[in-house]
């Protein structure tokens, strides 16, 4: 398109930015489709405890344990020391709140009484240099013949783009992996990968893996 005196348009910059920033914006709806797709595709074929019991660890609102519950019933802890957080998960708590408790403290100082059926974390261990310790957690609340779930957002150019239109987000550090990478770094913390799975659809890439 041209102006009336010929000339090109000139591109307009911020309502580019805005305009690819409402496109990659967080959605409730479509992550619980996304991920819940993502989930019975990791979990196929997988026996899972009857009514397990859940362990999230650096849980946010508890997204995840929220939506494993809906698929398996049982019970869910949520650990995380961000008041925040804690206080967004009260805000939308109704529905489950005889099943989850959310204990506000360090996961690094978490002591049970009893290992899970289930530990998992989303958007976790991608915020630690040095990520032995972080998965270590996840295997030593986790019970013998237990599974662990662990989602990343993944190295790739839609999450890149993802995070340049949300600069909000950036704080702190965060180390977007490749499946490969991801993988590799699992092994060597002595956890066993059953399977992967990357998401598709939603408004960053992410990447699941099955652990025993």
């Amino acid at each position: 398109m041209k102006l009336k005196n010929g000339e090109a348009p000139a591109f307009d910059v911020d309502a580019y930015f805005h305009n690819v920033r409402d496109l990659l914006s967080e959605n409730a709806h479509l992550l619980a489709l996304v991920l819940g797709d993502v989930l019975r595709k990791l979990l196929k074929g997988i026996q899972v405890q009857p009514q397990p019991r859940i362990l999230e660890l650096g849980a946010g609102t508890g997204f995840l344990t929220r939506l494993l519950l809906t698929m398996y019933g049982g019970s869910g802890v949520l650990v995380d020391n961000c008041r925040t957080s804690f206080d967004a998960y009260n805000r939308i708590k109704e529905k489950n709140e005889d099943r989850i408790t959310y204990q506000l403290e360090d996961l690094f100082a978490l002591k049970v009484t009893e290992p899970f059926d289930m530990v998992c974390s989303f958007g976790l261990i991608e915020h630690f240099q040095e990520k032995q310790e972080i998965l270590s957690i996840h295997k030593e609340h986790c019970r013998p013949g237990g599974h662990m779930i662990l989602i990343v957002p993944m190295d790739s150019f839609l999450t890149r783009a993802y995070y340049e239109v949300h600069p909000e987000i950036n704080l702190g550090y965060r180390e977007l992996l490749t499946k490969k990478t991801a993988l590799e770094q699992i092994q060597t913390s002595g956890l066993q990968p059953v399977r992967a799975e990357v998401s598709q659809g939603y408004v960053y890439d992410f990447l699941t893996v099955l652990c025993k």
